[in-house]
């Protein structure tokens, strides 16, 4: 099943898949029109006002202007997706030419254009004889009007593409387009809403894990998708626990163990190669089962605007709120335990954790990093933890956010010169302080990181 999904997302992530599917269609619907319009009387078809009424050399002409003119087209759709592409990889980063690509109106306008274009040759070929003469003369008028209605169709989708080529590298619209996706994978691996304290899951007893059978991977690439049931019936039949090394996102080296099997002794090929085909690996990341990803690439955006070669304060602050609003969505829901049972209740798969302090370190940390010198990203930054903070009155949350406001304090003040300024930061930090949680101020009290 892990397979088959991410084939699925990988053929709708492609810019040829759904194309190739309107082109079979578009030829299927030509070869349909011109069996129909074989077994309709020509004269009755071209007393038609809505069908073409013309010869065969009209028919012929026409067919042949909508296909030179389609194929122009294709061209300059591909030469405005070119540019598109070069931009985002410049202004953006290299990893979101993903949702350019993905981009469901880009393979439709595109699939059309083609699809017309195949369609006009398809009927092109059937148009036979001269006109004034009858014999042997066949005009399949169902299928030209057809021709025509999809040249109407392409001018208007030709239209919709530059306006949608114009606004889709804009920096805002990508931003939200990759906080929609985020918070659609939030809301399917996370879809439990916050239900106990953090730490209160059942755990399992602690084992020695490199006293199992250790599993290698077969070859090297990023862990795009697991398949948690087939792994848990695994451990089931065989009775063992599946310690897994790596979460979707992580990279593994060939020959490097994805999972250590307890006990060894039982432990054979087949129970291997089970769990080498339910660990999925790709050449690059996806966001099937990775909300880091897209967490990354809203911070990537954020550097690359807040980096000295093209500074671009705006767009890191709305990566800021985006970020926020994904930290306050995840800070409402139950995290999974890293441990997985079988219906009896037995420990059968462990899989590496993933904590709030981990989501919001990988959040924020590198655009404190990149924005240390600057008074409206630490205001930013603050501003949005306090209302985070806000919204969950849950103490790991709390815990992290309060320890980056007390790293971006301590940047701020460093990197800030103006008095004016090291106080509106500090005045924001004692707003964190306030709607933060007492034990959460004074663990990090205890632990020195307030001093």
């Amino acid at each position: 099943m892990a397979r088959l999904l991410n084939l699925w997302d990988a053929l709708r992530g492609s810019f040829w898949f759904l194309p190739a599917l309107i082109t079979a269609l578009a030829a299927a619907l030509a070869l349909g029109l011109l069996a129909l319009d074989r077994r309709l009387d020509n004269q009755q078809l071209a007393g038609l006002l809505w069908l073409y009424a013309g010869g065969a050399e009209g028919a012929r002409s026409l067919l042949s202007a909508v296909a030179g003119s389609i194929i122009t087209v294709v061209g300059l759709a591909f030469s405005i997706t070119i540019v598109s592409l070069q931009l985002a990889a410049a202004q953006l980063g290299p990893r979101l030419l993903r949702n350019f690509v993905r981009d469901p109106g880009n393979q439709v306008v595109l699939g059309i254009f083609v699809a017309t274009f195949v369609y006009c040759l398809l009927v092109l070929r059937t148009v036979r004889g001269r006109d004034g003469l009858a014999d042997g003369t066949f005009v399949p008028h169902l299928a030209i009007t057809g021709a025509l209605g999809l040249a109407m169709l392409s001018v208007a989708l030709l239209i919709y593409f530059i306006h949608h080529a114009s606004i889709s590298i804009q920096a805002d619209h990508v931003i939200a387009s990759v906080a929609r996706e985020l918070d659609g994978v939030i809301d399917k691996l996370w879809p439990d809403r916050f239900g106990h304290e953090d730490g209160e899951a059942a755990a399992a007893p602690p084992c020695a894990v490199t006293d199992g059978s250790a599993v290698a991977a077969h070859g090297g690439g990023y862990v795009t998708t697991l398949d948690e049931k087939a792994l848990l019936r695994a451990g089931r039949d065989r009775d063992v626990v599946v310690h897994l090394t790596r979460r979707p996102g992580d990279f593994l080296m060939a020959g490097e163990p994805l999972a250590w099997v307890l006990p060894a002794d039982r432990v054979d090929e087949d129970l291997k190669r089970v769990i080498t085909s339910a660990v999925v690996l790709g050449a690059e990341r996806s966001l099937l089962q990775d909300a880091m990803f897209g967490i990354e690439q809203l911070v990537e955006i954020a550097v690359r605007a807040l980096a000295s070669g093209h500074i671009d304060p705006t767009t890191g602050l709305r990566c800021i709120d985006r970020l926020g609003a994904a930290v306050a969505r995840i800070g409402g829901r139950d995290l999974p335990a890293p441990y997985r049972r079988d219906a009896a209740g037995i420990v059968r798969v462990v899989m590496p954790a993933l904590t709030l302090d981990d989501i919001v370190v990988a959040a924020f940390t590198p655009i404190r990093l990149q924005g240390a010198g600057s008074r409206s990203v630490a205001l930013r930054l603050l501003e949005t933890f306090a209302r985070v903070a806000a919204r969950h009155d849950r103490r790991g949350l709390h815990l992290a956010l309060l320890g980056e406001a007390l790293r971006v304090r301590r940047a701020a003040t460093a990197a800030l010169t103006d008095p004016a300024d090291r106080e509106a930061v500090q005045a924001a930090f004692e707003r964190v302080l306030r709607v933060s949680r007492p034990d959460a101020r004074r663990d990090l009290d205890v632990g020195g990181l307030a001093a």
